[in-house]
């Protein structure tokens, strides 16, 4: 049961840190970029990439958060700047295309096939009890739970955090404060971009390099903070944690062909019973 435990909750760590992406974009533009998903998988085969051209792994960890901040800052004034004030979430259309457009590249020099993301740990297994764990499960659940909370620190601990939430909670009174809310939606997205390239490294072994993995783990990390409340990154991160947890136990007790319907029953449920999610606080809406 333990060794069931603890590969749900590395599942659930990619959930999580594809949710903390898509809250800080949220924090400041109120856009749901489905394209977070994409930025996973495009830094996977990027980290397969110039692994083999020999670079070593802090150096293609830089690289990748400067990929991802450039990628995400193109995203923003080409997918969300231009629809941001159309309402609607017009940026579900944009978001899902642009993320298209880079699957798209990426098969262009690449097959379909999945390919192998080489971990920063080393291979074998741990045993424990029920089973066995690998250490590139055990050091992506650290990530997430390190990332969660940093953003959570970050987000009500700092100025530059303060700010974004004050952006996220008025964007009109935070531009008459004197914050420069277009900056600080380019900065806050380009931080979104970078953590889902960052984070490849980690991920990439778990999951491997598929493109198809944008579409699915996109969801999955919507569903994620959805869960543990838009706004909130501790709620991402116990969010994600739940989804994976879930996924994984009733695999074990019904079938792999029952994750899926359990999640989204999960999902529902809880959207009827607190539609904030569990972190998330109902506010007051002047009609």
């Amino acid at each position: 049961m333990i060794a069931t435990l603890l590969s749900g909750l590395a599942l659930g760590a990619v959930y999580t840190l594809v949710g903390i992406g898509f809250n800080l974009a949220w924090l400041t533009t109120r856009a749901i970029n489905f394209a977070q998903g994409g930025f996973v998988m495009a830094g996977a085969f990027l980290t397969v990439f110039l692994h083999s051209q020999g670079l070593p792994a802090v150096v293609i960890f830089v690289l990748l958060l400067a990929i991802g901040a450039l990628v995400s800052a193109v995203e923003y004034s080409l997918a969300i700047r231009p629809v941001q004030t159309r309402g609607e979430h017009a940026e579900l259309v944009t978001t899902v295309g642009f993320i298209t457009v880079i699957q798209g590249v990426i098969l262009f020099f690449v097959s379909d096939d999945a390919l192998r993301v080489p971990s920063l740990v080393p291979s074998g297994l741990i045993p424990v009890p029920g089973g066995f764990v690998s250490p590139a499960e055990l050091l992506l659940v650290v990530v997430a739970v390190v990332v969660g909370v940093a953003a959570h620190l970050w987000a009500w601990h700092t100025r530059f955090g303060l700010a974004a939430m004050g952006v996220s909670e008025d964007r009109e009174a935070a531009m008459i404060l004197g914050v420069d809310t277009t900056r600080f939606s380019y900065l806050t997205f380009m931080a979104s971009g970078a953590l889902g390239f960052g984070v490849a490294q980690v991920v990439g072994p778990e999951t491997f390099a598929v493109v198809s993995l944008a579409t699915l783990i996109s969801i999955k990390g919507f569903v994620a903070l959805a869960i543990g409340g838009f706004g909130s990154n501790l709620g991402a991160l116990i969010g994600g944690l739940v989804v994976g947890s879930a996924e994984t136990l009733v695999a074990r007790a019904f079938g792999a062909s029952w994750q899926n319907t359990a999640v989204f029953v999960i999902f529902v449920v809880l959207m009827l019973l607190r539609p904030r999610g569990l972190f998330g606080e109902a506010k007051e809406r002047v009609v």
